[in-house]
Formats: C-alpha cells, structure tokens, sequence
C-alpha cells in the first residue's frame, strides 16, 4: 500500500485471527489474517485471485503513486455516487470490490 499511497497500514480490521510462521523456517514465513472480502476474476483478459483489507492508515498521501492515478480521499456516500454515475471510471478489479463494500459493510 505504501508504493501506491505513501501511507503505512497500522491496523487491519480481522487482524486479531492472525497466525505466522516464524521461527520454523528461518528462509520462508508465511502470516495469514482475514480479509474483508476475496475475488476472482471469472472472465476477462486477467486470471486473478486477490483479497480486500479494511484497514486504518497513517503517513502523507502521495500525490502521484507507483501506477496510481488521482489519488485522493473521498466520503463514501461519493462513492456510492460514482458507482451509480458511471462505475467503469473504477478498473475493473475494484469495481467488484467496491461493489461488495456498499452492499455489506453497513448491514444490521
């Protein structure tokens, strides 16, 4: 997150379920917590596999990152807004995820 952004994750929510595999083999450690939400690309030029985080952050957003582009911070309810207005200014990965955040997070 740090090359795109310039923040430094401090916090992930579901952090508390976390394991690693330190100190068994001093050359490969491997950590796994629990992610907010996972996708998989199931048509499209890209096979891929990745997961969402909701994290708490800190540090100076950059103005431009490593293959980022318009850096900024917006409320959410301006992001329901994109979404409805025109959700293909989102890439394609992130749409699904965006997408999976608003119907979800703020449920009960």
């Amino acid at each position: 997150m740090y090359e795109e952004t310039g923040l430094i994750v401090i916090e992930v929510e579901g952090g508390q379920k976390y394991v690693d595999t330190r100190g068994i083999n001093p050359d490969f450690e491997v950590e796994c917590l629990e992610p907010f939400c996972v996708y998989q690309t199931i048509k499209g030029p890209v096979d891929s596999v990745g997961m969402y985080f909701i994290c708490k952050a800190e540090g100076n957003l950059l103005v431009v990152g490593d293959e980022t582009k318009d850096i900024r911070w917006v409320p959410i309810d301006e992001v329901s807004r994109l979404m409805i207005e025109d959700p293909r200014q989102f890439s394609d990965v992130d749409r699904a995820g965006i997408k999976y955040y608003l119907k979800h997070r703020f449920e009960n």
